[in-house]
């Protein structure tokens, strides 16, 4: 649950911001958790030579001749250009006849090509490249003349057919694709509290895993597997746990999104919206050659707008009303408050005596205000994401990291005590297992 729970983790950064509350409870993409594998070349070399045996090759060559191959020292493995390559120390004995010919030092070199099956196993193809330098063209054995290379490169397929299952073992082994990627599957499918305080639980729905293709390079073997999963955040009682499906096979693909998306709405309470304009309405005087002082404010819902209501004291003594609504601008991915405009359908006499207040500057306060107000709360969420995501240690091999790359926005509803934003949160998330 390790893994699972510090995922959880970054998703409640979203939950711990004072505007985000609540879960949309619709998801419009699926998220992509990133999990990477890696082993060194050296750790697999380690592995062979502790596995290889002595003995590679004893029986009969091309001539009638006779051929032995000991190995004569470590394993050197090397990984470039998605290839494992293997240099193999070697003595070689060759015979013809009554006639034997005295050790000869060469090396036997392999390159490695290494795929998973959809059944999470490794499967290795090896292809003979060569001996290194030392040996001679010809060599005299008795009454016959051999060439020692075509004679070690008749036997190489016995060679490849006792190294390549060592190989796919040892890989396995190291590896483990399905012990590392099994337990995470099968706990996604439980919720995860991700806060306390607002009783906020993960809810993750995996679909499937893919795969990039092995890389080797830089003397690593790595791989990229994604856990594709719908994510919901549920506030309340813990969500019953989905039925846990089995492990499916691998889907293989040439690269994957590894973006994760978490659409949730972001909820802006009229409370807070009221913190915000205090300082700027209460107690303000407005106005040039008439004056008005805000006394008293508030805010609420009707048909889909917000109504700021105000009590003023001054050149006009009694209740203003102000209405608006959020825009959203797709082309900047905001929301405006562009038209907040004074509720006229009650307003009396005040549209006969008192136009000066249509024209003050009253209206562009609260609307500059109210603008503000959404930017800084969206990029608070934003920041504090991005810094929560840098860099997470599950344990002494295993780290989480993410990014926050973007916040795109939907539609706003005007609900009975807050705005509500369908915001959908984008960017980087992996596991890392060194």
């Amino acid at each position: 649950m390790h893994h699972i729970r510090c995922l959880a983790s970054l998703l409640a950064v979203f939950l711990l911001t004072s505007t985000i509350c609540e879960a949309s409870g619709n998801v419009s993409k699926p998220s992509t958790i990133n999990l990477k594998i890696e082993a060194s070349a050296a750790d697999l070399g380690n592995l062979l030579n502790k596995s290889v045996k002595k003995d590679l090759f004893k029986g009969q060559g091309g001539f009638g001749t006779s051929v032995e191959i000991l190995r004569a020292g470590p394993i050197a493995v090397t990984a470039a250009n998605d290839f494992v390559y293997l240099s193999i120390p070697v003595q070689l004995t060759f015979g013809y006849g009554m006639f034997t010919t005295g050790p000869l030092k060469t090396d036997l070199r392999f390159k490695a090509k290494i795929t998973v099956m959809p059944n999470w196993r490794l499967k290795t193809e090896l292809y003979y490249t060569g001996l290194s330098d030392g040996l001679s063209d010809s060599l005299r054995l008795g009454v016959v003349t051999v060439n020692p290379k075509s004679l070690v490169e008749d036997v190489t397929l016995p060679v490849q057919r006792l190294l390549a299952p060592i190989i796919d073992i040892k890989l396995n082994d190291t590896v483990r694709l399905r012990d590392k990627i099994a337990p995470l599957w099968h706990d996604a499918f439980t919720p995860i509290l991700v806060d306390k305080k607002f009783s906020a639980w993960l809810e993750l729905s995996p679909e499937k895993i893919v795969m990039s293709p092995l890389s080797a390079t830089n003397n690593r073997l790595r791989v990229s597997i994604g856990l594709v999963t719908a994510a919901e955040i549920i506030i309340g009682p813990k969500p019953a746990s989905l039925p846990a499906r089995p492990l499916p096979q691998i889907q293989q693909l040439a690269n994957f999104d590894n973006q994760f998306h978490i659409q949730l709405t972001a909820n802006i309470f009229f409370s807070d919206l009221v913190t915000a304009l205090n300082p700027i309405l209460l107690n303000q005087t407005f106005g040039d050659d008439k004056k008005i002082t805000i006394r008293s404010f508030n805010l609420k819902s009707k048909e889909g707008k917000l109504v700021i209501e105000l009590s003023s004291t001054g050149d006009f003594d009694g209740e203003l009303t102000l209405i608006t609504k959020p825009i959203y601008n797709p082309q900047s991915n905001s929301f405006t408050f562009d038209n907040v405009e004074f509720d006229t359908r009650h307003a009396g006499f005040l549209v006969g005596v008192g136009g000066w207040l249509f024209n003050g500057t009253i209206r562009n306060v609260i609307k500059e205000k109210l603008n503000a107000t959404i930017v800084d709360q969206l990029a608070s969420v934003r920041l504090k994401a991005s810094a929560a995501l840098a860099r997470i240690q599950l344990a002494e091999h295993a780290e989480l990291s993410g990014t926050v790359t973007s916040l795109s926005l939907g539609e706003a509803v005007v609900d009975a005590d807050r705005l509500s934003l369908q915001v959908a949160a984008q960017g980087e998330s992996g596991i890392s297992l060194k």
